[in-house]
C-alpha cells in the first residue's frame, strides 16, 4: 500500500532465569515480565540443562551460582562447549562476592550482586541482549 508506514518488528528479549530459590526466581521473573520481556524460569542447573536440550534459545541467561547437584558454573561449561549457546550471553546473578573475579576471567558478561534493583537488572538485559530474534 503505496504511502503506509510499516511497523518496525519489536524484539522482545527472551531469558531464561535460573535460579534455585523460588521466591527470588518470581520475583525476578515479574520484573522481567513486567517490563515486556519472555521469561523461562529454570528452578536449577539440572531444569536449564533441560531447557536447553528441548531447544530453548534465549537471548541472555541470568544465572545464579550456588544450587544443588549442577551449579552455575556446570551449567556455564556445558554451554560454552554447545556450539548453538556458546554465543549466548550469560549474566551471573549471585550473593557470593568472591566469584566476581573468577566470572570476569571466565568471560561472563556482567556479575550482578543479589539482592539485585529492577533497574540493574532490565539494564543488564538491555546491554547484554542483541536485537535478533531467537527461536
Amino acid at each position: 500500500m503505496r504511502g503506509a508506514v510499516q511497523s518496525p518488528v519489536v524484539h522482545r528479549h527472551r531469558v531464561l532465569l535460573v535460579d534455585d530459590y523460588d521466591d527470588t526466581r518470581e520475583v525476578l521473573a515479574t520484573v522481567l515480565r513486567r517490563a515486556g520481556c519472555d521469561v523461562e524460569t529454570a528452578w536449577g542447573g539440572e531444569d536449564a540443562l533441560r531447557h536447553f536440550r528441548e531447544g530453548t534459545l534465549p537471548c541472555v541467561v541470568l544465572l545464579d551460582l550456588r544450587m544443588a547437584s549442577v551449579d552455575g558454573w556446570a551449567v556455564w561449561e556445558r554451554m560454552r562447549a554447545d556450539q548453538r549457546l556458546a554465543h549466548v550471553p550469560v549474566v551471573i546473578v549471585s550473593g557470593d562476592v568472591a566469584q566476581r573475579g573468577r566470572a570476569r576471567a571466565a568471560g561472563v558478561r556482567e556479575f550482578l550482586m543479589k539482592p539485585v534493583e529492577a533497574e540493574q537488572l532490565l539494564a543488564a538485559i538491555g546491554a547484554h541482549c542483541d536485537d535478533q530474534p531467537h527461536s
